[in-house]
């Protein structure tokens, strides 16, 4: 290997360190494979930061959406064992699938939809993922979710006439599948068909992998006081709810997912007579169909800069080419690429490799409010730059830190300083915060007078959970209840005529209890409706921005 690539890299981790402190996380691992072997490892800041304990290659990670990256990579076994077929309409193999809105995306839309993420299904996982890690919804229940989940002619119509719209619960629907077609449960396949042989032996599906001593990453992040404070342990890594451990619950390594690039790389573009120096010691790559998954299906991309080089969503992996600012596309990194910002002229200024040659670019992303992660592969030169973080709290550290890598991996021109964008991005995150607040303060008027709370008091249904309103104290202030969650009661405060607050209004305490996914004003909101005779019979729910309110109706006994 050129020791010049070597030190280019090695002198980045300087970079990286500003820039998790930066971001307030608690640490950050990374890894870099070129021409098929690891050439540098790293890691900065301390997995459990009372204990000074620091990271190493094999600390385990929450991966989230990066998690997807298996579904997609099952199915393409599946599909290469003649169990199914790449357009097959994944309702015929799940026949309880009967969503409400629109039945087509039971009855046509394809694995290849699904997994592009133009299948017709909206995407409410606040009805899923709870504030302080927990799941809402077990296994048996998530059937409801997916029938509940709204969809429509917008979403679901004549091919050119779809949407792409991110749809985490699209993905927890393939991983039933999956198993539905295997005859196996989702953790165990994935670990029989490609954990074991890929020796990628730190990977967890399994909740028993998560011992009290094991390596892994906790997620911090520090306060406004700068105290470092360790957020809730998630409940998302069990084999017993697949649908939350497909999308987003696998837990893994820097190491373990260099080998899943050089064995994805591998399946794509190398030679046969050569195994790739990472998978030595591998007899079998179990990986198939994987030109269908990189190649065959996807979604365009648009964005907005000023080159315009491609961009598609493939099949849980996105491709574009360099230079664009779509390398930072999905990561919580909002003002570059098309992630919120319309500032061309701020991300024109912010690309990469402007000056160098157009190389192709494969990623996918994950998010959440215990970590973040950046999975990039680099095929013309059998390269991948693995990134994981732990915590998320002002930008995105593996986004960034990824792209610090990428740059000097290939010593692109113009080269661009990666600090102001870290530090703009940094004071966008507390912006949104304050802008999220001022929002939740402008539409309140407490002056209206309360009705008799004993109202509102009942169990409410919709998008396949139930809210339970109640008193806290007799003729006290409400509480709410997320499908039968005591141990995350939320307490309800008055906002406006017939509607109650829980959304938290201090950034701290948003950040303590991982609300992440809370990050507009009417998340945080419950709006109670009465019928023609003045009774209150249910309740909406605007639980993303952008959507329509979800109705759920009063039970009544």
């Amino acid at each position: 290997m050129d020791p010049f690539t070597t030190k280019r890299l090695q002198d980045q981790l300087g970079v990286a360190t500003e820039v998790r402190e930066r971001c307030g996380v608690g640490s950050v691992s990374f890894g870099v494979l070129h021409h098929g072997e690891t050439i540098f490892t790293g890691s900065v800041g301390y997995r459990d930061i009372p204990k000074e304990k620091a990271p190493d290659t094999s600390t385990l990670y929450t991966l989230c959406s990066i998690s997807k990256s298996f579904i997609a990579a099952a199915v393409g076994i599946l599909v290469d064992r003649g169990k199914c077929s790449w357009n097959d309409p994944i309702g015929c193999y799940l026949p309880e699938f009967k969503p409400k809105g629109d039945v087509r995306v039971a009855t046509k839309a394809t694995f290849n939809d699904f997994l592009r993420h133009s299948g017709g299904l909206a995407n409410p996982v606040v009805t899923l993922l709870g504030p302080e890690g927990k799941v809402l919804v077990p296994q048996e229940d998530f059937i409801n979710v997916l029938n509940d989940t709204p969809t429509g002619n917008e979403r679901f119509g004549l091919y050119h006439n779809r949407t792409w719209e991110y749809s985490n619960v699209s993905h927890g629907l393939v991983a039933l599948v999956i198993e539905r077609l295997s005859g196996k449960r989702y953790a165990d396949f994935i670990s029989e068909e490609i954990l074991k042989p890929l020796g990628m032996n730190d990977t967890v599906v399994y909740k028993s992998r998560l011992s009290p001593d094991a390596n892994i990453a906790h997620s911090y992040v520090r306060l406004s006081n700068g105290e470092w404070y360790k957020q809730p342990d998630h409940e998302w890594t069990n084999e017993l709810n697949t649908p939350v451990l497909a999308m987003v619950g696998i837990r893994s390594s820097v190491k373990d997912l260099l080998t899943w690039c050089a064995a994805t790389l591998d399946a794509q573009w190398g030679d046969i007579s050569r195994p790739l120096p990472a998978l030595s010691g591998i007899t079998t790559n179990p990986l198939k169909e994987i030109n269908s998954i990189l190649n065959k299906s996807y979604w365009t991309r648009p964005h907005n800069d000023d080159l315009q080089n491609l961009s598609h969503f493939y099949l849980s992996w996105y491709k574009c080419v360099m230079p664009s600012s779509m390398v930072h596309w999905g990561s919580w990194n909002q003002s570059l690429a098309d992630n919120g910002n319309k500032d061309q002229e701020y991300i024109n200024s912010h690309i990469m490799g402007r000056e160098s040659p157009k190389r192709t670019l494969y990623k996918i992303t994950g998010i959440g409010f215990c970590g973040s992660g950046s999975v990039i592969l680099l095929p013309e030169t059998m390269s991948a730059i693995v990134v994981l973080g732990s915590g998320l709290n002002l930008g995105d550290p593996s986004d960034f830190i990824a792209s610090v890598m990428m740059q000097a991996l290939f010593d692109l021109k113009k080269r661009i300083d990666i600090i102001p964008m870290v530090s703009h991005e940094c004071e966008m995150r507390r912006n949104d915060f304050l802008t999220l607040i001022s929002d939740w303060k402008k539409n309140r008027d407490a002056t209206v007078a309360e009705c008799p709370v004993q109202e509102y008091i009942g169990h409410y249904t919709g998008l396949g959970i139930t809210l339970t309103i109640r008193e806290r104290t007799p003729n006290g202030p409400l509480q709410l209840i997320f499908n039968g969650r005591e141990d995350i009661m939320q307490n309800l405060e008055h906002y406006n005529k017939d509607m109650y607050s829980y959304q938290p209004t201090d950034r701290d305490n948003w950040l303590r209890a991982g609300w992440l996914d809370w990050d507009y004003f009417m998340v945080g909101i419950l709006h109670f409706r009465r019928d023609p005779n003045g009774r209150v019979n249910g309740v909406t729910w605007i639980w993303e921005r952008g959507c329509d309110a979800a109705l759920f109706n009063k039970g009544y006994t």
